[in-house]
């Protein structure tokens, strides 16, 4: 077991309470793959949360194994990283502003609003897997409407490909006029046939048609 294992599971020294029995109110805490109980006034108390997590809880409280090893969550700097990191520390204990606020006040929140109850927990993630499998069914439906649009507008090309005949390219010649009509035929036989074969292969279809069997 690990510090942080240590630093989440080992009991808490309570002491006795308001009313003399030394009982508290736990509430369960889903931390990644950790199950935790804490003190219900520790979790909605902002001035007794703060009061642990502080940096003498940081300084005088835990070893220096668990402390070394939450230091590996921080960021690393080029130089002097050990400083940066004291530094930092510091900042983050007296709470200052990192942008989008500071991380401690944040996490106060996030077990106050009950963000980590287990149940809570277990509802967020059934709400991430149903959006998912509502965003891949629309993703298909998206691709299923264009794969149709595309089938219709090659069988637009095939069909006026077929009327049209060797003119309907503006970048092909005119046919001479010493051209026999069979050989305009084969011409735009051949023509059509491309076309399909293009079309076969974008939708994967191997198969032979009537008209190419008979190429």
């Amino acid at each position: 077991m690990d510090s942080l294992d240590h630093m989440l599971t080992d009991p808490l020294e309570l002491g006795p309470c308001g009313d003399g029995h030394g009982t508290r109110i736990m509430e369960d805490c889903l931390l990644g793959d950790t199950r935790v109980s804490l003190p219900e006034d520790l979790l909605e108390d902002p001035e007794i949360f703060f009061d642990v997590v502080s940096l003498s809880t940081w300084q005088e409280v835990l070893s220096d194994s668990q402390r070394e090893h939450l230091q590996q969550f921080l960021p690393h700097f080029p130089e002097d990283t050990i400083e940066q990191q004291n530094q930092l520390i510091l900042a983050l204990f007296s709470g200052e502003n990192f942008r989008f606020g500071n991380p401690l006040h944040i996490a106060q929140k996030l077990f106050r609003d009950g963000h980590f109850n287990p149940e809570v927990v277990k509802y967020r993630q059934l709400c991430f897997k149903s959006q998912y499998k509502r965003y891949l069914s629309s993703q298909q439906q998206y691709f299923h409407r264009l794969l149709k649009q595309i089938l219709a507008s090659r069988s637009d090309l095939l069909e006026m490909a077929r009327r049209s005949g060797p003119a309907l390219s503006l970048r092909q010649k005119r046919p001479s006029p010493s051209r026999t009509p069979e050989e305009r035929e084969w011409r735009t036989q051949q023509r059509y046939l491309k076309v399909l074969r293009e079309v076969k292969e974008e939708c994967g279809d191997t198969a032979l048609s009537s008209d190419e069997e008979g190429e």
